[in-house]
């Protein structure tokens, strides 16, 4: 009865037991460590310029919250990320009297590390990621322990090269979800359908819910960015209209004055008015040609300034464009290669459960299934709950795993 784990491990691997688990938004949970990012547009110069200094990452305290620069505390523990995100740009808003939210943008550098413990060969702590079930973080942990199964090579192999095949599997769904929303961007459409899953988990919906999150934040800077320029034009369209109005205005006061000019020349030439009021009236014909002058100058700034807006507008828009088709780009070759090296560790798994055939390794996953004790204890609002018969349960933050394995049956 030796290398009694191979079934169970190289099912994990293969996808031949798979686990039935409910989607859920992640909330942030204490000791997570977050990683914050704010933007704010600038209208004159059509950038974005960063808050240095906010930007970096923050641990979530035993009370629930994070230490933000102008804001204090602010409440993260039970809360997604993007909620987060949304209560500092309006914290800062408010506290610092900005005309407009600034894009607060929050993600988690590092969860909480679950435990793994009992009958495994590497008990201890291990990096959690959204949709780890209990059977992945087991396989992580090397599988069961000697003290129970004595390893034969064939095992060991499945063991070292599960962990890979996961890795390439969590990164060829993070990839194909990216190409979807970037394609989205790409044809100016609002929202994007999620390519097929490799597995319908928690950490599949929520890859694609950070996806459209991160696409609602870019379609809502490039509008910003674009309602600025176009507030820009309406102001400056309207001074043009104003100066119109009034150069029209200077010129019906500058006929009136040419009149005035020619009237007081020709009282002057008969001696019927003194030479000061011709000077008088020249004089204020010049002040009115002059104040003409100034207004057509205006105009053409004014009209230079629509220009330049619209430059800057389609230039906002052709860098997004550029921006996106090499993302795209990169995303399109790192699929691909994804997609090898998942190709490559399967075919791995095949060849070595082909050699565990006609051996005395069991291949019977689900009688061996049954020998496998795999209890959750879970700290839910304070308390201690444990949750029994949890291969397959998909785990959260700070959670203890415990396994053992029923000796084998000697009949």
């Amino acid at each position: 009865m030796t290398g009694t784990r191979l079934p169970i491990l190289a099912a994990l691997m293969l996808g031949l037991v798979p686990g039935i688990v409910a989607a859920e938004t992640y909330k942030i949970s204490t000791s997570d460590v977050l990683r914050l990012r704010v933007l704010e547009w600038q209208p004159i110069d059509g950038t974005m310029r960063e808050w240095e200094a906010l930007a970096g990452e923050y641990e979530v305290g035993p009370d629930g919250s994070i230490s933000v620069p102008f804001l204090g505390p602010v409440m993260a523990v039970g809360k997604a990320p993007v909620e987060v995100g949304a209560e500092i740009s309006d914290g800062l808003k408010q506290r610092l009297a900005l005309p407009d939210l600034p894009d607060a943008t929050v993600e988690i550098a590092k969860y909480q590390p679950v435990i793994v413990s009992g009958h495994v060969k590497t008990p201890g702590e291990i990096v959690y990621r959204p949709g780890l079930t209990a059977r992945q973080a087991i396989a992580i942990a090397g599988g069961p322990s000697d003290e129970i199964r004595r390893t034969p090579a064939t095992v060991r192999d499945l063991i070292s090269g599960q962990g890979a095949l996961r890795i390439n599997l969590d990164q060829l769904e993070a990839l194909r979800v990216r190409k979807a929303r970037l394609e989205a961007e790409r044809d100016g459409r609002d929202d994007f359908t999620p390519v097929p899953m490799l597995e319908d988990t928690p950490r599949s919906q929520a890859l694609v819910q950070e996806e459209v999150a991160f696409m609602a934040l870019r379609r809502d800077q490039l509008a910003r960015g674009l309602a600025a320029i176009q507030s820009q034009k309406e102001l400056l369209e309207a001074e043009i209209e104003s100066l119109n109005a009034k150069g029209k205005a200077l010129e019906t006061q500058i006929e009136l004055g040419q009149r005035e000019v020619e009237n007081a020349t020709n009282l002057s030439e008969r001696g019927l008015v003194a030479n000061a009021r011709l000077f008088e009236s020249q004089r204020t014909l010049s002040a009115i040609e002059s104040s003409l002058l100034d207004v057509s100058t205006a105009v053409l700034r004014a009209r230079q300034g629509v220009a330049d807006a619209e430059r800057d507008r389609i230039a906002l828009i052709d860098t997004r464009s550029s921006e996106v088709a090499l993302q795209l780009q990169e995303v399109e070759a790192a699929v691909l290669e994804a997609e090898r090296r998942v190709d490559t560790e399967r075919s791995l798994a095949i060849s070595l459960m082909t050699q565990a055939q006609g051996t005395d390794l069991p291949v019977d996953g689900a009688s061996l299934a049954a020998q496998v004790n795999v209890s959750i204890l879970r700290n839910q609002d304070g308390e201690t709950q444990e949750i029994p018969d949890a291969m397959d349960m998909a785990l959260k933050p700070g959670d203890l795993i415990e396994m053992t394995l029923r000796p084998p049956s000697t009949n």
